[in-house]
């Protein structure tokens, strides 16, 4: 079970590296991502976060990944499936 407090953490880094006025991804979506790449909250790295795809960060792009098995995981999650 993820602990909100993680979560609070997570999206509170992931926020201070691509916050710069455009709106970003939320946090379910980032959760959907982060579980699509077998992490936890908690194991998400700063450096990790920065290898979202950043048009996907911004809502210009569907998909958080260069790596399409991992995109198809990170689109089951968002869907429940």
């Amino acid at each position: 079970m993820t602990d909100s407090n993680d979560v609070e953490e997570l999206y509170a880094s992931f926020a201070k590296i691509y916050g710069d006025g455009k709106p970003l991804r939320g946090v379910f979506e980032l959760i959907a991502a982060v579980h699509a790449a077998d992490l936890e909250p908690e194991d998400v790295t700063e450096d990790w976060l920065r290898t979202l795809n950043e048009d996907w960060v911004y809502g210009e792009a569907l998909f958080p990944f260069q790596d399409s098995a991992a995109n198809r995981l990170y689109q089951r999650f968002l869907t429940g499936g």
